[in-house]
């Protein structure tokens, strides 16, 4: 079974309304909080700097979190996509 991780901060009300519809829909989950931890903030900002999902992202100066990762190659920004999978992680 796949593990999700999701990268985001406790002082994002975006990532907070995620974890919690997370937790409402029984999605387990690894919280990366970035704000919190310097080896949170680095491995974020490695996926963020390279991945072509976050072009728009960084051209407009904003963070991109929460970020959800699951499996190799899967990340998004949609907790719509997440949630669809359901409790496959």
């Amino acid at each position: 079974m796949e593990k999700l991780v999701v990268f985001g901060s406790n002082y994002c009300p975006v990532t907070q309304a995620a974890l919690t519809k997370l937790k409402v829909n029984d999605i387990k989950c690894e919280f990366k909080n970035i704000s919190g931890e310097l080896k949170n903030l680095k491995e974020f900002l490695k996926i963020r700097d390279t991945h072509t999902l976050f072009n728009e992202i960084r051209e407009t100066g904003r963070i991109g979190i929460p970020c959800f990762v699951w499996g190799k190659d899967e990340i998004s920004l949609d907790i719509g996509k997440v949630l669809a999978r359901g409790n496959k992680f």
